[in-house]
């Protein structure tokens, strides 16, 4: 049975001198359905390109007899057709039927040992049968086979994504790592992955969809705060067992700690008596006599008897300290808003809007009042992130009116900073510091002076643009997906701040749960 061991493996970001895995150790085998779970900027993505040979490990290796495939990936090739485009990227096999039907077209000998090496290559990924394999993927994804024969630049975005994932599981020998296949996917979308992951073996998935954890995965690798755990089962039975033990760390915590500040008080006492003790040699006995050796000797022996205690007692704080290791901790959000005296804060009337010959709005009409919080709902495409520019006056329109000197803050699906240093994109002192304050309280280190942007996790991105609107003055906000490549602990700490603030809210999710749990509006698009 195929394996990918870890062992002994250490990595470290060494420009920002940021340490993310220490002696690592791990064996997956390789029929698992595993999810990796963690909290943002854990390193869930580097373990993933660990694991894919795309970074080198600082110390130690990983050993796989298997060849594994990551999603998402870039799509290169000269080919337009669906069919033709999956599979080149199952393996190049469109380029090898081109080159064999050349080959014997021109009917040249010299090339005929070419022409063998590659029918072999073909055979030995199935080739022969690759389209009626294709086939049997679409049905378990849910897609329409007529849809092979279209241009794949037509395809929507979640059509591509499902296509993608069907590519990597047909190559041959291949153990597949997926980093948050189901982003941007709506709920039509996500539970035609949710079940064709079901039916797959052999693969490690990055979610934070509990949902889609419970249903697919038999193994959970957690990333906590010191350690990586690997045990059996899905998410809700990792999540009971880590209840359980954050349970007990909680009980224990204020009396760990009351144990530790005493004995670091013994270790400082112990510190000071040696240090006494080593001085303390008999001062009076006379010069050149040898009737103070015995209290010089016994001086020594206290000396080293304290030092040996003061010893045990660090080693007991040391044990002490690592019971707390992986205690998580989560802070309570705020949203601060103005209050306004005329609550309608936008009106749109009569709204028509559309791309090309495709309308999406067709006399639509939305008033937006103070204390909304508004849940944009629909499948791909339906023009719910085109209605969030339009109430945000990115795209102008005579149709959307304005109270006046409304303020508008705005967290997008892709992060309004990509690159560049924080403290370098931000002018105004008093934002920086609620900025900084609401970073600290999502579990964002951005104060690292010389860590681009580019450099965070697509979480923390995420994180730090939800920061940036949070902490602009605002009477109403907009939010696109804000649950997006985010952990658990965020979307709590999200949830429960709009429960207790109401803000003014206009978002789109895709979640079901949090929408529910939050909105007190629903538009269906």
């Amino acid at each position: 049975m195929a394996k990918i061991n870890i062992n002994n493996l250490t990595y470290s970001y060494k420009e920002y001198y940021q340490p993310i895995f220490s002696d690592i150790n791990l064996s997956i085998d390789t029929d698992w359905k595993l999810g990796l779970i963690g909290r943002n900027g854990r390193g869930k993505t580097t373990l993933l390109k660990l694991i894919n040979g795309e970074i080198e490990p600082d110390l130690g290796h990983i050993s796989k007899n298997v060849s594994t495939e990551y999603f998402p990936y870039s799509i290169k090739t000269k080919y337009t057709n669906t069919l033709d485009v999956i599979k080149e990227n199952i393996g190049l096999l469109k380029t090898k039927e081109d080159i064999m039907d050349e080959i014997i077209s021109s009917n040249n000998e010299k090339r005929f040992d070419e022409y063998q090496r590659i029918l072999d290559e073909y055979v030995e990924l199935e080739g022969y049968n690759v389209e009626s394999s294709i086939k049997k993927e679409f049905y378990l994804m849910n897609l329409s086979e007529s849809l092979l024969e279209q241009n794949f630049d037509t395809l929507s975005g979640g059509e591509k994504t499902k296509m993608l994932i069907i590519a990597l599981f047909l190559r041959k020998n291949a153990f597949v790592l997926l980093d948050e296949p189901t982003n941007h996917l709506d709920e039509e979308g996500k539970q035609a992955v949710f079940n064709y992951l079901s039916q797959k073996k052999g693969f490690i998935l990055v979610s934070h969809d509990c949902e889609l954890l419970d249903d697919v995965v038999d193994h959970i690798i957690s990333i906590n705060k010191s350690d990586i755990l690997l045990e059996k089962g899905n998410y809700s039975t990792w999540l009971d067992n880590k209840n359980m033990i954050e349970l007990y760390e909680f009980k224990t915590k204020a009396r760990l700690e009351r144990e530790i500040k005493e004995l670091e008080k013994s270790s400082e006492k112990n510190r000071k008596w040696a240090n006494v003790a080593n001085k303390q040699k008999n001062p009076f006995r006379p010069y050149g006599s040898n009737s103070g050796r015995g209290n010089d000797a016994g001086g020594s022996k206290l000396m080293r008897q304290a030092k040996t205690s003061e010893r045990t007692i660090q080693k007991n704080i040391e044990e002490k300290k690592n019971l707390l290791k992986n205690y998580e901790t989560v802070s309570d959000l705020d949203i601060n808003q103005n209050a306004v005296e005329d609550d309608a804060l936008v009106t749109i009337i009569n709204l028509s809007f559309g791309y090309s010959s495709k309308l999406l709005f067709d006399n639509f009409t939305l008033q937006i009042r103070q204390g909304d919080q508004i849940w944009l709902r629909g499948n791909n495409g339906t023009g719910k992130s085109t209605l969030l520019k339009l109430i945000s006056g990115e795209i102008s329109s005579k149709h959307v009116l304005y109270q006046e000197n409304i303020k508008i803050a705005q967290s997008y699906q892709e992060p309004l900073w990509q690159k560049g240093l924080i403290n370098q994109l931000i002018d105004d002192n008093e934002f920086k510091y609620r900025f900084f304050d609401i970073c600290k309280i999502l579990d964002i280190n951005t104060l690292a002076p010389n860590k681009p942007i580019e450099t965070y996790s697509s979480g923390e991105k995420r994180k730090i643009d939800i920061a940036r609107a949070l902490a602009s003055e605002n009477d109403l906000l907009l939010m696109d997906e804000p649950l997006n490549y985010m952990d658990t602990y965020f979307k709590e700490q999200l949830e429960k701040a709009i429960l207790e603030y109401k803000p003014t809210l206009v978002f789109v999710e895709h979640d079901e749960v949090f929408g529910c749990n939050i909105a007190n509006k629903i538009i269906k698009l």
